[in-house]
C-alpha cells in the first residue's frame, strides 16, 4: 500500500466534505429564518381573523337589536 496515494485521497475527501457541511449549516439557517417568518404570518393572519370574528359577533348582535326595533315601529 502506498502512503501517500491514501494521504492524498484523504485530503481530497475532506474538501468535498467540508463544503457539503457548511451548505447543509447554511440552507437550516435558511430554512430557520424562513420558519420564523412564516410564524410572524401566521400570527399577523390570526389576529386579523380574530378580529373579523369579534366583528362579526357584534354585528348580529346589532342586527337583531335593530330588527326587534323595526318590528316595534311595523307595529
Amino acid at each position: 500500500m502506498n502512503w501517500e496515494t491514501i494521504i492524498v485521497a484523504l485530503i481530497a475527501a475532506i474538501g468535498p466534505l467540508i463544503g457539503t457541511i457548511l451548505t447543509i449549516r447554511q440552507q437550516s439557517n435558511l430554512i430557520n429564518y424562513r420558519m420564523d417568518q412564516m410564524e410572524g404570518k401566521v400570527k399577523t393572519l390570526s389576529d386579523k381573523v380574530e378580529k373579523h370574528n369579534n366583528f362579526d359577533r357584534r354585528l348580529v348582535v346589532i342586527e337583531t337589536k335593530l330588527g326587534i326595533e323595526q318590528k316595534e315601529k311595523a307595529s
